[in-house]
């Protein structure tokens, strides 16, 4: 059953899945979905085509599908989805997509925004992903699975920060952050592996030294990135983290913080 506080706004074309729940003076807009025992928060607004996946849970006063901070904008139909068991905490802001991407700003399953943390257009964030109090991210960011950027941190547009990486609270992003590594500053420089986290995600201590091994080759070593890439090729054995991260660098466009 649907539960829907009288003082709320549903527009008629709106889709409420089974067990839904709206509360005090929130706003559900043309074209919103709802997935299946998804909540949203008292003077929350949902607006625009909005897919919010089922058990998501939605805080007060937050707002999803505002059009994008984008002077090209124009009213173009754009999207936000939002993946299953995500949570947006109060005053989180996630803008829909811009036309200059591939029309969509993506939120995965299982990802915490908390508290005033925002998501410009176009942004997508993979699976688990946490956001911390007033993390933000511009247009174009994308954040790989179980990444966690930290409280008060700000990310340029169009950088991308590598899966398990881990962002200090107060940086500033400017240049993609590989995979697996803590970074804090601003500008964000590397302070190691992140090893606490990749073991609580179930890392092996043989893959933990072996990108150990290749974090020392890449950023404590005199070698520049291209030197470092081939030595990490020719005498590393062969790791299936230890390669993700040097794809993930192979395919940097901005750079990468060191």
């Amino acid at each position: 059953m649907v539960t829907v506080h009288p003082t709320a706004v549903i527009e008629s074309d709106a889709a409420l899945d089974d067990g839904v729940q709206i509360g005090p003076y929130a706003v559900v807009g043309a074209g919103v979905r709802i997935g299946a025992r998804a909540s949203v928060g008292s003077h929350a607004v949902l607006e625009g085509q909005v897919e919010l996946g089922a058990d998501c849970r939605i805080g007060c006063h937050v707002v999803i599908g505002a059009p994008p901070q984008d002077l090209k904008y124009r009213g173009e139909p754009t999207r936000v989805v939002i993946g299953e068991r995500t949570q947006v905490r109060e005053f989180a802001t996630v803008h829909r997509a811009s036309t200059g991407g591939h029309g969509v700003t993506a939120v995965g399953p299982d990802c915490f925004l908390m508290a005033y943390a925002h998501v410009a257009h176009d942004c997508r964030l993979e699976e688990g992903v946490i956001m911390a109090n007033q993390a933000t991210l511009g247009g174009h960011v994308e954040v790989g699975r179980h990444a966690i950027v930290s409280g008060l941190s700000a990310v340029h547009q169009f950088v991308r920060i590598g899966e398990y990486a881990f962002v200090g609270g107060c940086s500033g992003i400017n240049q993609d952050i590989p995979p697996f590594l803590k970074v804090q500053g601003a500008p964000a420089k590397p302070l190691g592996l992140n090893a606490v986290g990749l073991r609580r995600h179930g890392f092996s201590s043989e893959a933990i030294h072996a990108l150990k091994e290749a974090y020392r080759i890449l950023f404590l070593s005199a070698l520049n990135t291209s030197q470092a890439l081939e030595r990490l090729k020719r005498d590393l054995p062969s790791s299936p983290e230890v390669e993700r991260l040097v794809d993930f660098i192979q395919r940097s466009q901005r750079g990468i913080s060191k």
